[in-house]
């Protein structure tokens, strides 16, 4: 699979729908946590929720990496966007990693 380019408004459109599916995933989790009786059944149960949201946005063409946090392939480099950010304010290149992100310059 080919992954798409994103200008950083296209990115920035997706982030109601990434919100919403990111909070209704963390609230799952929750109930997990809340209603797990065998610590592994939790784990599993868990990785099973994370799994499903990471699947989900890679069909949307973004990079999913810890949860939750998602790259958006700019081109030359990465935006980066962690929930709960309202906005994508930053990017890092391609070998930089989430420890690299720096702040975005707004783009014409």
């Amino acid at each position: 699979m080919t992954e798409q380019i994103f200008t950083l408004q296209q990115a920035r459109a997706m982030l109601p729908w990434l919100n919403e599916v990111t909070a209704q995933t963390e609230e799952k989790g929750r109930k997990v946590q809340l209603e797990a009786v065998d610590p592994e059944d939790a784990r599993e149960r868990m990785m099973a929720i994370i799994h499903h949201w990471a699947e989900t946005a890679m069909k949307l063409g973004t990079i999913p990496k810890q949860p939750f946090t998602v790259d958006f392939n700019s081109g030359t480099d990465y935006y980066c966007w962690e929930y709960p950010e309202k906005d994508i304010f930053y990017r890092h290149g391609y070998n930089a990693g989430y420890a690299g992100r720096r702040r975005i310059e707004e783009e014409p």
